[in-house]
């Protein structure tokens, strides 16, 4: 709960800083989001608006919070693109370039659609960030990922101190991780499931899926129904009460788990089980994994993968099928062929 009391004064904090014309934007057009998300839009926003009156001549004598509609109003696509310029000469990235721009492109459509106080969105004329495509993708092999919940269940390569703690979260630990593994859920959607949401008779588990004013119901296997079952079997021996907002996963002290905690566990279990791989794997790495996996084991079927996945576009499912067909290509030369002797060259002689 700390946490959550932590990013709720974080997200007020930014808000305060912004001007009046944002408000109905950061309070009720990101009323679906998660509390992640709305402070990484706000910090976004405040980025720009400070951005604006530094660099625009239209708020020379102005402060952020005295920006107004008419002050937007104002805003042009070449306006855009010298914020866009100024974030590459600042060494931001494409994707960090292209997070800050759709955030502001988000802001002006809700204050042109749904508030009516614009008329025209600046950002949709501006230039485009072409971020690189991939072909290749940051996973867990299936091998790997047998190595890393052996480790969660029996602790195997943990540090004298982690180990103490070890038999008190392992049923919770390994509930989680092979969720993520099984399913693909986001470390925010898997944080956010309360125990009226998972259904251990249907297998499946309700979850808000991330940017998206929806619900969706998301089956799982056999093998995490019995681990959830016992985790949730050892929470009821303890005396836990479920209510109908209980959280699913919680701490000891009964406290929603938060996004911050399952990356801090995930690194742990990692660094233990395959510490070479400790720098590069996080919960959406195992979201990935589960993504390849699925792909390969569903004959390549991307638009169940798509649904799984919750992508709004097959664009960003697609990744994983690129990822699958670069591995294959680079094994076409899996079988090393025997070097064949070459042929003696006929002779006069030869019979």
């Amino acid at each position: 709960m700390k946490e959550k009391q932590g990013d709720a004064q974080k997200f007020i904090s930014f808000t305060n800083k912004l001007p009046d014309c944002c408000q109905g934007y950061l309070l009720t057009g990101l009323s679906e989001n998660t509390l992640t998300t709305k402070i990484a839009y706000a910090r976004d926003i405040l980025y720009f608006m400070e951005f604006s009156i530094n660099y625009y001549p239209y708020y020379s004598d102005k402060t952020v919070k005295e920006i107004t509609f008419d002050d937007l109003a104002k805003i042009t696509a070449e306006d855009i693109n010298v914020y866009l310029f100024h974030m590459k000469d600042s060494g931001l990235g494409e994707k960090s370039r292209a997070r800050k721009k759709s955030a502001i492109s988000a802001m002006f459509n809700y204050m042109i659609n749904a508030q009516r106080k614009l008329k025209y969105n600046p950002v949709a004329g501006s230039t485009k960030i072409r971020l690189p495509e991939k072909d290749f993708v940051i996973y867990l092999t299936m091998e790997e990922q047998e190595r890393l919940l052996n480790t969660v269940q029996t602790g195997y390569g943990l540090s004298q101190g982690q180990l103490k703690y070890h038999k008190k979260y392992a049923k919770r630990d390994l509930a989680v991780i092979y969720l993520f593994l099984d399913t693909g859920l986001r470390v925010s959607e898997l944080s956010s499931i309360n125990v009226k949401d998972l259904s251990l008779d249907d297998y499946t588990v309700i979850v808000s899926r991330k940017g998206r004013n929806k619900v969706q119901m998301i089956y799982y296997s056999d093998e995490s129904a019995e681990y959830l079952k016992d985790y949730l079997d050892e929470r009821k021996y303890r005396g836990d009460v479920f209510h109908r907002e209980e959280p699913l996963f919680v701490t000891l002290e009964g406290a929603r788990l938060s996004v911050r905690e399952i990356q801090a566990m995930v690194k742990k279990y990692v660094n233990a089980a395959l510490p070479d791989k400790g720098y590069s794997i996080s919960p959406h790495k195992l979201r990935s994994s589960f993504a390849m996996e699925f792909y390969r084991n569903s004959d390549k079927d991307i638009l169940t993968l798509q649904k799984r996945m919750g992508h709004k576009s097959i664009l960003a499912t697609n990744i994983y099928a690129k990822a699958v067909e670069a591995e294959e290509r680079e094994t076409r030369n899996w079988r090393k062929a025997p070097k064949i002797k070459e042929k003696r060259k006929r002779t006069n002689n030869s019979f």
